[in-house]
């Protein structure tokens, strides 16, 4: 969606920030649950909707290089909106807007004034009139496609929505705001930005998204977005996994280095953690090739990776990107004593126990400092160590480390899964 970010969540992580910047406010929490009007014009198969009860606000959260951005919407600026992402060959934007709540005393000409300016810049608009039998205000309809604007035609006429799609009703139900965002986790591959994390396999990232939840939502919070992955109790389901750990603390703030641009943090509970990871490999059917890869590290290495996993008693694993390259790091129960770089005997260990978000491209040497065993290339090792931190007077990178399950910092915003859900908060200090 939004150029401007690039976090995203491998856990969750990402859909979740393909917003743009937060809004202004959050919305009041609705007293009484209701259906929004205008998901009336969000077809069934949308891949995302945007649904805010004033205009402008929502449409801060669009991508700022798309045509519907040149619309001056400046009349419509209070007015309720529905913005879909749908699939029509390419990822086509549709607009949908409140007529009945204009800043003009004359609503049919501001109406009127918008389509003309729409048509200029070649866009498709339809006005669908007031429905008595529902209740329902007029609503305009605005959209690059015309094929998507016939779809939209085509779902009102026989009184389908989003509203229709399998556990939608269930996602709207979890939001707790009348302003909201609402993906389908199954569209990540297409709703993903070319380029986004590009250090991560493009694949394996659209993957995990879609195997997350059903549906993630984002409500409006205190400086950025609560967060609710939505899906049934399945162990198939990676929410559902990391939701039944136990929240841990993280550690990783304190060895930050000062220039860091991305940074994941997984605090690790045992055996709890081990557990819900073989049950998730087993429900997925990935079971057997799981257990094979340890097998051929324990063959190659000389040594069980689960049995290192328990001799360390790992806390945390994190990776962590900065300006002198990227390296993944384990945190022991008793601290690692202080090592100069070494071949690391244990390739190939911290992806196949914790996944691939953790996997680098080389990991063939490791190193022990600040209480925490590195892992990378001999180059980026020995960054890292050599890496400048902020003094003690100096403000630091701080993570709301406390009971957390996952974490994942970029400089602008810091996503947090704690005790009371997941949260993605920009950082005051940006």
């Amino acid at each position: 969606m939004c150029k401007k970010t690039p976090i995203a969540v491998l856990l969750l992580l990402t859909l979740l920030s393909s917003c743009g910047n937060p809004p202004r406010k959050a919305g009041a929490v609705r007293e009484e649950r209701h259906t929004p009007e205008l998901l009336a014009a969000v077809p069934s198969d949308a891949l995302a909707v945007i649904c805010y009860d004033h205009c402008a606000d929502g449409m801060r959260l669009y991508d700022s290089t798309s045509v519907l951005a040149k619309l001056n919407l400046t009349a419509f600026k209070n007015a309720r909106m529905a913005l879909s992402l749908c699939y029509n060959g390419s990822l086509v934007p549709v607009l949908a807007l409140d007529c009945g709540r204009t800043e003009s005393t004359d609503s049919v000409s501001a109406v009127s004034t918008l389509r003309t300016q729409a048509a200029s810049l070649k866009l498709h608009t339809e006005y669908f009139a007031p429905d008595k039998e529902s209740g329902r205000r007029g609503f305009l309809v605005i959209t690059p496609s015309e094929a998507q604007l016939t779809a939209v035609r085509r779902h009102i006429g026989e009184y389908t929505s989003i509203l229709d799609a399998p556990g939608f009703r269930q996602a709207l139900a979890a939001a707790a705001s009348d302003d909201f965002i609402i993906f389908r986790n199954s569209g990540a591959e297409r709703l993903a930005p070319k380029g986004w994390l590009q250090d991560f396999p493009r694949r394996d990232l659209t993957a995990f998204l879609a195997a997350l939840a059903d549906w993630t939502v984002l409500t409006p919070a205190s400086g950025g977005f609560a967060i609710q992955p939505v899906c049934d109790a399945s162990d198939t389901y990676y929410a559902n996994i990391l939701g039944s750990l136990p929240p841990a603390d993280s550690r990783l703030d304190a060895i930050l280095p000062r220039d860091t641009r991305f940074a994941m943090a997984l605090p690790v509970s045992n055996p709890q953690m081990r557990e819900a990871v073989e049950r998730y490999q087993d429900a997925s059917v990935r079971l057997t090739r799981y257990q094979k890869k340890l097998a051929e590290l324990k063959k190659e290495a000389g040594k069980d990776p689960l049995l290192w996993e328990k001799e360390l008693d790992i806390r945390e694993i994190a990776l962590v990107r900065f300006d002198g390259g990227t390296v993944t790091l384990v945190r022991p129960a008793k601290a690692a004593t202080e090592h100069e770089p070494a071949e690391n005997t244990r390739r190939g260990f911290i992806p196949a126990l914790y996944g691939s978000a953790f996997a680098l491209a080389d990991d063939s040497v490791t190193a022990q400092w600040g209480g925490w065993h590195v892992f990378g290339s001999e180059a980026d090792v020995r960054a890292f160590l050599e890496a400048e931190r902020p003094d003690k007077e100096e403000p630091r990178i701080t993570l709301p480390g406390k009971g957390c399950r996952f974490l994942l910092y970029e400089p602008d915003k810091t996503l947090a899964w704690g005790r009371k859900g997941i949260s993605l908060i920009w950082n005051s200090n940006q």
